[in-house]
């Protein structure tokens, strides 16, 4: 068992919003954690859930001395909800938790040996997908600068061979379980919250490297994670913010040119394509509901994307500062 000698006070910040199924297999793990509960505080983070949530974890686990309740007034999505509960954390670290994931007893003390090792910016464990058994969800990220695509995820969809059991250094972060220090946090900033989901992580991967911090991935530490746990990916607000976000971080940190080849492909795709099977369906070679239903979700992520390019811009140029712990 280990002892409170030398660990580092850890604030886990977990975001719900009406996932109440997931909330004892999450805080079991977090129970059987070896790190000394004296050096940890939960802080549940709720986005106005309808479905009990609040009150099912105050009624079962409202004793636990390390527990702590944040609810937010409505659903601001993973980056400010998460910032939300970042912003009430005390700890020398910050681990960052979807609810849907089940954590291996020796995470935390493995991430925090790692990070404290490598003093690094940011440190994640090896995701497991839970529903997919012996194959890896992340095996840390890369961010690639130069592509319209900017983030990549290590090991996604791959069987689990040993292959990245060894502590190395990654370019970005998946966002689903990231370890962060409090300096870090602190000159670098927290998640956007313009971007509402996805993308974020990517977003403050690419800060992050820009203010010349370093991010590890620590195999040791496992996670077992319910990928998609509360959006399905393919689903109408899967593709939207997916899409819209896409141009939004290129918007905010790739060179012109990035971003210039990030617009082209996304006019072609949702809007040329999308024109194409309207014609298609005219000719009755496609379904015609499902034509026009295509081409507005796609409108509504490219005008999405347009207003939003203001705001980016001013992030890019410091006109608008990131908000920071």
């Amino acid at each position: 068992m280990a002892t409170a000698n030398n660990h580092p006070l850890v604030s886990v910040v977990v975001l719900n919003w009406n996932r109440k199924k997931f909330v004892d297999p999450f805080m079991k793990t977090i129970m059987a954690q070896s790190y000394p509960k004296e050096k940890l505080e939960v802080l549940f983070t709720d986005n106005a859930s309808s479905d009990g949530s609040v009150q099912y974890i105050k009624e079962k686990y409202g004793d636990l001395p390390y527990l702590k309740i944040v609810q937010n007034d409505k659903n601001y999505g993973y980056s400010k909800g998460n910032n939300l509960g970042i912003h009430r954390a005390k700890g020398d670290y910050v681990l960052v938790c979807n609810n849907d994931l089940q954590l291996e007893k020796n995470l935390i003390e493995d991430l925090v040996a790692v990070a404290k090792q490598k003093r690094a910016g940011a440190t994640v464990p090896k995701l497991v997908y839970a529903n997919k058994k012996g194959y890896l969800n992340n095996a840390g990220s890369r961010l690639e600068p130069t592509s319209d695509w900017p983030i990549y995820e290590d090991g996604k969809d791959e069987k689990d061979e040993g292959q990245y059991d060894k502590i190395r250094e990654i370019t970005a972060f998946c966002g689903a379980c990231v370890l962060f220090s409090r300096q870090f946090l602190h000159k670098v900033g927290l998640f956007d919250p313009k971007f509402f989901m996805y993308f974020e992580d990517g977003d403050l991967s690419w800060r992050g490297q820009k203010a010349g911090f370093k991010f590890f991935y620590a195999p040791r530490a496992i996670a077992y994670h319910v990928h998609t746990g509360t959006t399905t990916e393919g689903s109408p607000i899967f593709n939207f913010f997916v899409g819209r976000n896409r141009i939004l971080i290129l918007t905010k940190n790739a060179e012109f040119k990035v971003i210039a080849k990030g617009w082209l492909k996304t006019w072609r795709d949702h809007l040329l394509l999308r024109l194409k099977r309207l014609f298609l369906a005219a000719v009755g070679r496609y379904p015609r509901r499902l034509a026009l239903r295509e081409l507005l979700a796609s409108q509504r992520m490219i005008w999405g994307a347009i207003f939003m390019t203001p705001y980016a811009l001013g992030k890019r140029f410091r006109i608008i500062k990131e908000d920071k712990l």
